[in-house]
């Protein structure tokens, strides 16, 4: 029988939430991982079942079960190929259904670890993020320094980056979003962020233009080009719910949040794919460019658009 963790709140800790306590205390899984395996029931406070924003007191018990990897990892997409490459930094096309760091169940099947040991290019650092049901082009640096220096380009908005993504509803010719992001205080999914063109508690300034390129009446879909000149966690899929587009096939910003939550609870089905309209949420990174000033070189990469989601792109009639 598997042993359960437990650990009692120190002074330090008062008043955080079981999520914040968690990742503070025990910071080898992700925030998605505490928070999965908190609406899993899979964390007890004071022997209770509570929800990740539950707040804690000086010596509350929290007691949670040590993930059962004798499973095995869960299987990836390795079909990813290397769209650039030289000696300062390599240009990933990443397929859907891959984690690009280690989490959670996922320890050695992640894009990393393939680049740099099934592949030999040794150390490489990922200078952005693609969520692992993202596709498309991405970053990884050779160097530490020119990981630093990319990322402070990201930081300066001089990276210019494109995505494709389809969403439910008739969506208008052209729309630049200008507003907040920031927690979604109303969700059970700590993670999640919602967008607002007012300020408020805890969000970011963000901008991101979205153009209409097709719809589908049929199908009720629209196809957009997605240009964001910030970079803020979830911001497009954020943005579009919360305009009222729900992303297709994503189950947190998809037209059912507590799809995540079945998602959790008994995998990917057939019968929640076809609710949602696809198997993951339909969002690729087509384009990026920026301006290497050591080099003094202009760089564009772009990838075509993952062949799973094929089947959604629409013209006009």
């Amino acid at each position: 029988m598997v042993k359960a963790y437990k650990s009692n709140v120190p002074d330090t800790f008062h008043s955080l939430s079981v999520l914040e306590y968690l990742l503070k205390r025990f910071p080898y899984h992700s925030e998605e991982e505490w928070t999965l395996r908190i609406l899993q029931n899979q964390v007890l406070v004071n022997e209770s079942k509570v929800p990740p924003r539950h707040i804690l007191t000086k010596g509350d018990e929290v007691a949670y079960l040590p993930l059962d990897l004798s499973r095995g990892e869960p299987p990836i997409n390795i079909e990813y190929t290397i769209v650039y490459e030289n000696s300062d930094f390599l240009v990933v096309n990443k397929p859907p259904n891959i984690p690009v760091h280690p989490s959670g169940r996922y320890r050695t099947h992640t894009l990393l670890n393939l680049l740099e040991n099934e592949r030999g290019i040794g150390t490489c650092f990922p200078v952005h993020r693609l969520d692992r049901e993202t596709s498309g082009v991405m970053i990884f640096a050779k160097k530490k320094s020119y990981q630093l220096m990319l990322q402070t380009l990201f930081e300066q908005r001089l990276v210019q980056k494109h995505y494709r993504i389809f969403v439910f509803g008739e969506f208008p010719q052209s729309v630049k979003a200008e507003g907040f992001i920031g927690p979604d205080k109303t969700s059970e999914i700590r993670k999640k962020q919602r967008y607002h063109t007012d300020q408020f508690e805890n969000a970011k300034f963000c901008i991101t233009e979205f153009n209409l390129i097709s719809y589908h009446p049929a199908k009720l879909i629209s196809y957009l080009e997605v240009k964001p000149a910030t970079g803020r966690i979830h911001q497009i899929r954020a943005t579009l719910l919360s305009l009222g587009y729900p992303v297709v096939g994503d189950k947190l910003y998809g037209i059912r949040e507590t799809a995540f939550l079945d998602f959790v609870n008994h995998g990917e089905t057939k019968s929640l794919s076809k609710e949602l309209g696809h198997s993951r949420q339909a969002l690729h990174a087509t384009e990026i460019s920026f301006f290497d000033s050591i080099s003094e070189t202009d760089f564009h990469f772009s990838a075509p658009i993952s062949q799973d989601l094929i089947s959604l792109v629409v013209s006009n009639p």
